[in-house]
């Protein structure tokens, strides 16, 4: 069951973090979820292929600053829970910020929940909310090629829903023939994820138009907006776990 957390923080304490803290923010991902569980923290490091979490920047959200946690593995949440109630005070980049006493607001969503309430739009428009980048033969791709993103987003459903859930991967035929950039407002930005590691994304938004819709048919239309629907939770791109490629559904 896919949830999103959301930490609500004071302004006076973030007013020196950088607004883009993803390493940071992974770090105290993984320090709450050893604290819970340490044999599920290591497993969740070593384990090769998406995932199970997305980490956002610092966002600010009616004037507050607001950080961001999805998971998409059931298996996190009772000790990432555990973990942070160890710990009500934290340091991010050696900035003390204090939790929230009532904890982050949860929100969360089946799996079976969001399958049967996909529609079948033919338009689908998604905000980049943080700079999303694809890595394509050895290099970042920065530009939201409907491929490269439903690639994206069918890996982690096809790896995290229930196996009776899962779609095929000729679901990217669809895409190739038939999801086509109808608008954009799209610009690049800098991401410094230290060590000298900096990649360039983009954020803004983009329509997505699905062409000739009767070829595919409806259940095929009603996977590419689930897709879309699931981007919340798990993100786009790479770097997901480390602040890059929040993602939003937007009407």
């Amino acid at each position: 069951m896919p949830y999103a957390l959301s930490f609500h923080l004071k302004d006076a304490e973030t007013a020196f973090v950088p607004p883009f803290p993803g390493r940071a923010l992974h770090a105290l991902f993984y320090q709450w979820l050893a604290l819970g569980d340490y044999t599920l923290s290591t497993r969740i490091h070593e384990t090769p292929g998406p995932r199970p979490f997305t980490v956002s920047p610092i966002y600010r959200i009616d004037g507050r600053p607001v950080f961001r946690f999805t998971l998409l593995d059931d298996d996190l949440w009772p000790a990432l829970r555990k973990g942070m109630g160890l710990t009500p005070t934290v340091e991010v980049m050696g900035r003390p910020l204090t939790l929230p006493p009532e904890g982050p607001h949860v929100e969360h969503c089946s799996y079976a929940d969001l399958a049967a309430a996909a529609e079948a739009r033919t338009r689908i428009r998604l905000r980049f909310l943080s700079p999303t980048s694809f890595r394509s033969r050895e290099m970042h791709f920065p530009l939201p090629d409907p491929l490269l993103v439903y690639q994206s987003w069918l890996s982690r459903w096809n790896t995290f829903a229930p196996e009776e859930l899962r779609i095929n991967v000729a679901l990217l035929d669809v895409v190739a023939a038939h999801v086509a950039v109808g608008r954009y407002d799209l610009r690049t930005e800098m991401v410094d994820l230290g060590e000298n590691r900096r990649v360039v994304g983009f954020v803004g938004w983009v329509e997505y138009r699905v062409l000739r819709p009767r070829r595919p048919g409806e259940e095929w239309v009603r996977y590419l907006n689930l897709l879309a629907d699931y981007a919340i939770y798990c993100g786009t791109g790479h770097k997901t776990a480390q602040g890059m490629g929040q993602t939003r559904r937007i009407a």
